[in-house]
């Protein structure tokens, strides 16, 4: 996805590739974001520290490292600077209690699916519809 001019970043670690392009396609839709997308932890850590994105979309389940490991790790490494937003996605019922998000560094959990108007709202986006 080309970059948006002056465009807050944003990027999404996802495993599944039709969500992580559905993903794109809705910030598309949204507009003003820059959106880079990797396909699992390791890489979405690298990228991470390299773009300081604003907002990071990060998937729970995804194969090797899963996205608690994830935050484990950019928790712990002195390289990464937190996202203002951190979205947790899942299709889990349930998947962290309320109380422990901020614990976590977590500001919300985007249940999956989710509709474009859900994802607007997680990334602080106006609602397009």
């Amino acid at each position: 996805m080309p970059d948006a001019p002056g465009g807050k970043k944003i990027l999404i670690v996802e495993d599944e590739e039709s969500v992580r392009m559905a993903i794109e396609a809705g910030l598309e839709v949204i507009g003003g974001y820059e959106v880079h997308a990797a396909p699992d932890a390791a890489s979405g850590l690298e990228l991470l520290k390299s773009l300081r994105p604003a907002v990071l979309l990060l998937d729970l389940v995804m194969p090797v490292s899963d996205g608690m490991e994830f935050l484990r790790w950019m928790r712990s490494d002195p390289d990464v600077v937190k996202p203002d937003k951190v979205v947790l996605m899942t299709a889990l019922t349930n998947p962290v209690p309320e109380g422990n998000l901020e614990e976590l560094g977590l500001d919300m959990v985007l249940a999956k699916p989710f509709r474009l108007n859900d994802l607007a709202a997680a990334v602080g986006a106006d609602p397009p519809f």
